[in-house]
């Protein structure tokens, strides 16, 4: 089913130019704009996971900086749990590429926005009619458009940020707000409802873990299966871990999908390997990782959590990684662990991402003193 992505490209690619001349263009300047007059933001991220965490910072700053804004976000399934219970956020709306979307639009309009922001960096054609369609009227700013450049108000683009991280550049659709945002103000964890901290807590305790001991977490899951790592490494690389580092507490991260490997690796090291409970939310996973001494993991969304909390990570990337200067771990001078393939990740070996491991625990330590 390769083909269904490019096919899908090429069908929104031909409905863009069948509709172009009826999209209103973008303000000839933005003087008109004023950000003391706007009642009501949406801001467009219906994707992954990873793009709704770097997306924090964003609805952070907004808040902070105009706290009586009306924050609405529209979601896609996948992320909707990593904000629902954000009090910063007044609405979210959900885009499940269904008919039923129809219903969310009418919704949408009816809100009566003076301002979309379109958070994909990059064009998308789903934003743009989106952000359109939202409200006409309303200000659109984007991040990053090249050949949609001329439907929005303002387009957060230099040449700075073609090195600049995805949190950095994404923040520049505050610009226009007159927003400034600190280097701290950059790390915004998900919210963690204080319930989900109590099970996480309670389930370190069973661990035997306590903080004076170090705490590491392995996710074992990816969105695609080139990027799951073979089992045979990741049993190699707990065993050198744990030879390594005393009274170590190794937690197995697995979606629910997965789950079957983390059981067997927890067999294999009875004892000395704990797989999270299960029906774990983005919540109790997000308040683990908030407690880890260092995060390994081949996805990238979970790496982008860790960081929100400051968490050290050790990624694993293939060679090929799409836009890598602008998803690598947040403000970390290592880490990443990078493999030959263009594809894959399948030869990156146990001993190098044990290396990476020692790399960065050695900085943190050095940090700390």
């Amino acid at each position: 089913m390769s083909w269904l992505k490019p096919a899908e490209h090429q069908i929104k690619a031909a409905v863009f130019g069948l509709c172009r001349p009826f999209l209103r263009k973008r303000r000839p300047r933005l003087d008109g704009f004023n950000p003391s007059a706007v009642r009501r933001v949406l801001l467009l991220r219906p994707e992954k996971i990873g793009d709704m965490v770097i997306s924090l910072p964003v609805f952070a700053a907004l808040h902070r900086s105009y706290p009586t804004i009306q924050i609405c976000v529209l979601a896609s399934p996948r992320n909707y749990s990593l904000i629902k219970d954000d009090p910063q956020i007044d609405r979210i709306f959900l885009y499940r590429k269904r008919l039923s979307d129809l219903a969310v639009l009418r919704s949408v309009r009816a809100g009566k926005f003076d301002v979309v922001l379109d958070m994909i960096h990059g064009d998308s054609v789903t934003a743009l009619f989106y952000s359109q369609l939202a409200s006409r009227s309303a200000w659109h700013f984007g991040i990053g458009k090249s050949e949609h450049a001329a439907f929005y108000d303002y387009n957060g683009l230099d040449d700075a940020a073609a090195e600049e991280h995805i949190v950095d550049a994404s923040l520049r659709l505050l610009e226009p707000f007159g927003v400034v945002v600190e280097p701290e103000d950059r790390f915004v964890p998900p919210h963690v409802r204080p319930e989900s901290a109590r099970v996480m807590e309670a389930f370190l305790q069973s661990c035997g873990h306590s903080p004076e001991r170090p705490l590491i977490g392995l996710n074992l899951s990816a969105g695609r299966p080139n990027r799951i790592w073979p089992e045979e490494s990741v049993e190699q690389l707990c065993t050198s871990l744990l030879d390594a580092l005393d009274g170590l507490t190794l937690v197995i991260i697995t979606t629910p999908d997965d789950r079957s490997r983390g059981e067997r690796l927890a067999v294999v090291r009875r004892g000395a390997v704990r797989l999270v409970p299960a029906g774990l939310g983005l919540g109790e996973v997000s308040a683990l990782i908030s407690n880890l001494d260092l995060l390994i993991s081949p996805d990238t969304s979970l790496i982008h959590i860790a960081r929100s909390f400051k968490v050290p990570v050790v990624g694993l990337y293939n060679r090929a990684r799409k836009n890598f200067r602008h998803w690598r771990p947040y403000r970390q001078p290592d880490g990443v662990v990078m493999s030959d393939h263009p594809d894959t990740i399948y030869d990156i070996t146990p001993q190098r991402v044990f290396d990476q491991v020692g790399v960065v625990l050695s900085r943190t330590r050095e940090a700390a003193r």
